[in-house]
């Protein structure tokens, strides 16, 4: 799980929020205000002579379907080779050279992020820099051509590795082809036109639907002041929410209980991966999910899938369950890679394992063992200034309770095996999709379990 808490409203100019965590650590404060066009500015003083500057904006995986899928990655690219109409192609990335810069343009699930660090002394070319790489990007059909090859071949590579296509089935399936399923493809990348790329920038990178964190060694004045002179100007837009159909996904897993899809691939090993929709991050029983997944497959050896399918039989080269709960969806997925032989196997100890989580009440002993690590790893989420100023700004895009982060570790200390079983029998009552990939050997194994239907 994230740690996140809710910056309260931001309707005053400035607020500071407490730096605790719940625990005992100590984060740094940060300060807020709201840009006269709805941008939010998160400022975090340093104690080092530089300044890092990050621009996010409300899209990314999430927000694509079928007719868009892997335009989030395809405008990063195009960024990044292009500039902006002051910074153009080579000349952006010899001015960040020059003063020894940092530059990323990414495309992550939830937002498109520009940053940059620099040296203190060059706060104002860094701020020039990012203000126009927001407000005036230099898409190009010469650039744009480049990055659809470049975005193509990931996907080609995608394909190559059969933990890559086991995911990417599992997550289209579940959730038809949009959001976590958006799955792109190599001709709808190259078919996107300049035109289509342009405006999508434009419509989300708008004051409203995008915030602005700065940590740096002068004070917030400065910072709102730079801010405030830089990006005023960008259009104020509407805030962009990504579709997000919980009920639809659910009956997609529900008409899927059993059904086997298989991927064929000529391999020596299959990889296995079953999924099931998961509840919003700001959810009360995301608490008792976060320790039963640490129990069931996200901690260490100790886990039971790993216990039973690696340690105990041998049987899978990999093994483990990820719970991923995010602003208006979330996901489970537990995967095992295996040889071909075990394949059917493997199916019917996870399927047994996650089982028995909905119901079988947890040992005492199991559930201290997980929160006990939860809570001593908690620490590790803040480790770098750039995960600082994330846990700030995602608990804003979030919008979760003010008092989110100072609870979060008493209420995993909280979780009782009545919450896990509860919780978990909400999780896995409508069912699993599975997806094997690996060779025609393993069907014959596979359609004792279910109906096998083959995809591609």
């Amino acid at each position: 799980m994230k740690r996140y808490a809710l910056l309260a409203s931001l309707l005053i100019a400035v607020v500071v929020l407490p730096g605790s965590a719940g625990t005992g650590l100590k984060l740094p404060p940060v300060k807020t205000a709201r840009l006269d066009n709805g941008a939010r500015l998160f400022f975090i003083q340093d104690e080092l002579p530089q300044v890092t500057i990050i621009v996010s904006a409300g899209f990314g995986k999430m927000y694509e379907n079928r007719g868009n899928a892997g335009i989030a990655d395809l405008m990063a690219q195009a960024v990044s080779l292009g500039g902006s109409k002051r910074y153009p192609g080579n000349a952006l990335h010899e001015k960040v050279d020059a003063m020894g810069g940092r530059l990323s343009i990414d495309a992550s699930w939830e937002h498109m992020i520009v940053s940059l660090k620099v040296l203190d002394r060059f706060r104002e070319e860094a701020l020039d820099i990012v203000a126009d790489l927001v407000a005036n990007p230099n898409f190009d059909e010469k650039y744009l051509d480049t990055a659809k090859a470049l975005v193509a071949d990931s996907i080609r590579r995608k394909f190559d590795d059969p933990a890559e296509i086991a995911f990417d089935r599992a997550r289209a399936i579940i959730f038809g082809g949009a959001g976590y399923g958006s799955s792109p493809t190599e001709a709808g990348v190259r078919s996107y036109s300049l035109e289509t790329v342009r405006e999508t920038w434009a419509k989300h990178f708008t004051g409203r639907n995008m915030m602005i964190g700065m940590y740096a060694q002068f004070p917030f004045g400065e910072a709102e002041r730079l801010c405030r002179a830089r990006f005023s100007a960008v259009p104020a837009g509407a805030p962009v929410e990504y579709p997000a159909d919980r009920k639809k996904a659910l009956e997609v897993v529900a008409s899927s209980r059993n059904r086997i899809y298989f991927y064929p691939k000529d391999i020596p090993q299959s990889t296995v991966v079953v999924g099931t929709v998961a509840p919003n991050i700001g959810e009360p029983g995301t608490y008792p999910l976060e320790v039963m997944n640490y129990i069931l497959g996200g901690g260490s050896f100790s886990s039971r899938l790993m216990s039973d399918i690696r340690v105990k039989r041998g049987l899978a080269y990999a093994v483990q369950s990820i719970l991923r709960c995010r602003y208006r969806s979330g996901v489970f997925l537990a995967y095992a890679q295996t040889e071909n032989r075990n394949a059917g196997q493997v199916v019917s100890l996870m399927a047994g394992n996650i089982d028995r989580m909905a119901k079988e009440a947890v040992p005492a002993g199991e559930i201290a063992w997980a929160q006990k690590a939860i809570s001593n790893s908690y620490v590790f989420q803040f480790d770098t200034p750039l995960n600082i100023m994330a846990y700030y700004m995602d608990i804003e895009y979030n919008r979760l309770p003010p008092d989110y982060s100072d609870l979060y570790l008493s209420r995993i200390n909280a979780v009782t095996g009545a919450d896990i079983m509860r919780e978990s029998r909400d999780l896995f009552s409508p069912g699993l999709v599975t997806v094997v990939v690996g060779s025609e050997s393993v069907v014959p194994d596979l359609k004792k379990m279910g109906d096998v239907v083959r995809i591609q």
